[in-house]
């Protein structure tokens, strides 16, 4: 990994420490400014006009008794008390697999460090500075806060520039079987299930940011959560925990929503997942205590390697069902623990068990496109008939409507089109309204990154003939660090360099005045639940309805409500709580009109403008006014039943429709 910065940034001044990465920067001189903290004191160096700290523990080693344990706090030993330690070198990676390149590791279990960008000036703010805690992504099973991407010097030093300087912090958090794993006697101090130690390392990162960031110059009261991809999943998770309320102050959630069933796993499936990794390393006692300890004999690295060969129980979660037949079933990741995560984060949503924060969210118009290449070089679909077979029956896409929209005839043929199309709006996309939708008890802003990096071609040959706003792009614009330009070619062409510099500045606006409005040119709305509007991110950034940029998210809402509610074991509308929707179900039932094939999108659009008129609907974003099959309204639907319809709903007044004016219902 550091190679590239070798290449890219020579000469270079290498501040070296006891052991890990070093932390390299082109041409500077080394001051070693100090800090004390709650883990110490340690001395970092000063970059332009940055002070750096990188590699200080904010966690007790996860080692020995404490593998799979909740974070533990940090304790200072008597020989530290009074040493000045180096905070100059990354700490190691989490245990994951090692994929080469830059992230190669070192790999260590005892990796719970964050890294600390601060202003070298005083803040002019009586509190201090703000403050953005980043967490990195890669689905749980991989990453590191010291990815040189993610490298916060070049976005700090911009923003002290800009006169909007704030202070960030990455750490970083176990991953994969040594962060994720549940097992029936594996219980905290309450006799609750432990499974998201992952999350708990998060958590432990915002205490301590919490507790110390002052001594950086930071304000503890004005803290921005924001995370990419898992990172963000991991902001929906802390939104949703109570455990995490107090902790931060605003949120920012990239391509990650955590509403979905298909992104987390039940405890049966936990359990039968640790059972069948401790029968492959011969722990096949019946006492799970046993098996436990066992387990702790194991070396991470083992244990890491053995993930692939762990018998997946895919009957007990939709999680993966079916999703092997895409490459993508992965055993460990969140877990509904009943204790950081205490119900699903759609029930959770729906219910409003939420921490309301000012809120940034948004997803990349082609997020599945370097998976779709993978799919289409590892899985490729031989037929139309595969594709619709293999394919779509995923997270509940096996419906007609769903199959007609986004067939491969749909893309000219082009089975990976019709794939990322797809699941980009289906994970994504459309999940991200639903975030959005469900934070506007605060001021929520909704972006859609629709630009195709140009220059990262030259490293992905592949993505010529169909390049794409693939699934992370949007994170060069913001960090822009040396490495990050080398790593993917991303030399901004000079017609990219307004996006760029515009979408940091929204994003730089949020971390210090949560909201993203100021020293910018076009003016982003707070998302409404009356004009369900958009910011769409591209070299000419526009506002338009989110609706009629992606059409078919109403549907695909739908269709997931009907799937989630019934694996949830309750009625999920994307709409209403269970009991608020049950009070006006009974209205509901005679308007089943469903349309073979695409609805007319502008009669539906007709529809739900009348509905923003009248009070008990303006309180929804658009695509929660009805129940699943209430969406698609038939072709030869009048004016006078839509009317009807209103009025029903307003006036809680029961009512019929001709059945020969609506089509059949849907299946």
């Amino acid at each position: 990994m550091f190679l590239l910065w070798l290449f890219c940034a020579l000469p270079m001044t290498i501040v070296s420490g006891l052991s890990g990465s070093l932390y390299l920067f082109a041409n500077e001189s080394v001051d070693s400014p100090v800090v004390t903290t709650t883990s110490g004191k340690f001395a970092g160096f000063t970059i332009r006009q940055t002070n750096v700290w990188v590699g200080i523990p904010f966690a007790a080693p996860p080692v020995g008794a404490l593998r799979w344990q909740k974070a533990q706090p940090y304790v200072v030993t008597d020989s530290q008390n009074d040493a000045i330690r180096n905070a100059t070198y990354y700490s190691p990676f989490c245990p994951q697999i090692d994929r080469g390149g830059d992230t190669s590791g070192p790999f260590n279990e005892d990796c719970l460090y964050l890294n600390v960008w601060s202003p070298t000036a005083p803040s002019t703010k009586p509190n201090g500075y703000p403050v953005m805690i980043w967490i990195h992504g890669g689905g749980f099973k991989e990453g590191s806060a010291t990815l040189v991407i993610y490298d916060g010097l070049s976005w700090t030093n911009a923003a002290i520039q800009e006169n909007n300087p704030f202070i960030m912090v990455s750490m970083n958090y176990r991953l994969n079987v040594m962060g994720f794993f549940a097992q029936s006697s594996l219980l905290d101090e309450n006799g609750q299930t432990i499974g998201n130690q992952g999350i708990t390392d998060q958590r432990m990162a915002m205490k301590w940011v919490r507790d110390n960031i002052a001594q950086f110059g930071g304000d503890k009261n004005y803290i921005t959560l924001m995370g990419e991809s898992a990172g963000s999943q991991s902001v929906c998770i802390h939104l949703i925990s109570p455990l995490s309320a107090g902790l931060f102050h605003a949120s920012i959630m990239q391509s990650g929503p955590c509403d979905a069933v298909s992104m987390l796993r039940d405890k049966s499936f936990a359990y039968s997942t640790a059972n069948n990794l401790a029968l492959s390393f011969g722990c096949n006692m019946t006492n799970s205590s046993q098996q436990l300890d066992c387990l702790r004999t194991v070396s991470s690295t083992r244990l890491v390697a053995a993930i692939g060969n762990v018998s997946i129980p895919l009957s007990t979660s939709l999680a993966f069902k079916d999703q092997e037949k895409i490459g993508e079933a992965f055993p460990f990741g969140l877990i509904v623990d009943g204790v950081e995560i205490p119900v699903h984060p759609l029930q959770a949503f729906l219910t409003g068990q939420v921490n309301q924060v000012p809120t940034l969210t948004g997803a990349n118009r082609d997020e599945l496109l370097l998976r779709a290449l993978y799919q289409e070089y590892f899985y490729p679909p031989t037929s139309t008939e595969d594709y619709l077979t293999r394919i779509l029956p995923i997270a509940g896409y096996n419906n007609h409507d769903i199959k007609t929209l986004y067939a491969p005839s749909q893309f000219n043929g082009n089975y990976s089109q019709a794939f990322v199309a797809l699941f980009s709006e289906g994970i994504f996309v459309c999940s991200a309204r639903r975030m959005a939708g469900y934070m506007t008890e605060q001021p929520t802003y909704l972006y859609t990154f629709t630009h195709a990096p140009e220059s990262f071609f030259l490293t992905q040959p592949a993505l010529i003939m169909w390049p794409g706003a693939y699934h992370g792009a949007e994170i060069f614009s913001l960090f822009q660090t040396v490495a990050a330009t080398f790593y993917g070619n991303m030399i901004f062409n000079a017609d990219e360099i307004p996006l760029a510099t515009s979408l940091r500045r929204y994003w730089t606006n949020m971390i210090t005045k949560h909201q993203p409005n100021d020293n910018i040119s076009f003016t982003w709305p707070q998302y409404s639940s009356t004009t369900d509007r958009v910011l769409v991110l591209n070299k000419k950034t526009t506002i338009t309805s989110f609706i009629e940029m992606y059409p078919n998210c109403d549907l695909i809402s739908d269709v997931q409500a009907k799937v989630y509610g019934e694996y949830l074991g309750f009625n999920a509308t994307f709409m209403l709580s269970p009991a608020e929707y049950n009070k006006i179900a009974w209205q509901l039932e005679n308007i089943t009109a469903i349309v073979t094939g695409r609805p007319r999108q502008n009669l539906l659009n007709k529809l739900k403008k009348k509905l923003y008129e009248h009070e008990f609907a303006s309180r929804f974003p658009p695509f929660q006014l009805y129940h699943y099959r209430q969406y698609l309204i038939s072709y030869n639907t009048s004016e006078q039943i839509l009317q009807h319809l209103i009025e029903a709903v307003k006036n809680s007044a029961s009512f019929t429709l001709d059945t020969e004016s609506v089509c059949i219902p849907y299946r």
